[in-house]
């Protein structure tokens, strides 16, 4: 029905550049992955005290308006990452979803990286496809 079954002495197909390098060395592939998520957690949390320390000199009319708006971009990044952890705990499945939220949300415009992680993957931040990376329009 199936034909005949291959001999054991015959040579067998070479079907590894089908898999994905992440199944061939699953080691490797995931220290880089933790790698780059330290990396990008660490500049989040950079980010995120130099954010305190902006609104803490606001308080004391001691900060400009750059760094007022600065501040602001740091704080909306955190409200998205803390959306990010309550999908990856609400939705099941949520870590073969996320690319297809992230990709689908892009093209609508809408950003739910933090700049810092969008950065660090090499995508521009302001959303475009084009030039390279620009500070967000707020207006």
């Amino acid at each position: 029905m199936f034909g005949p079954s291959p001999s054991p002495l015959e040579p067998r197909p070479d079907w590894s550049h089908l898999v994905p390098a992440v199944l061939r060395h699953p080691r490797a592939e995931l220290e880089a992955g933790f790698k780059r998520l330290r990396t990008m957690l660490v500049a989040e949390s950079t980010q995120t005290r130099e954010m305190m320390e902006i609104y803490g000199r606001a308080a004391r009319g001691q900060a400009s308006s750059a760094d007022i708006d600065r501040a602001n971009r740091q704080f909306g990044d955190l409200l998205r990452m803390a959306g990010l952890g309550a999908f990856f705990a609400v939705v099941p499945g949520s870590a073969l979803l996320l690319p297809l939220a992230v990709t689908t949300a892009r093209k609508l415009g809408i950003d739910l990286l933090p700049d810092s992680w969008e950065q660090q993957a090499g995508l521009p931040v302001d959303g475009g496809t084009d030039g390279p990376i620009k500070p967000k329009n707020r207006s």
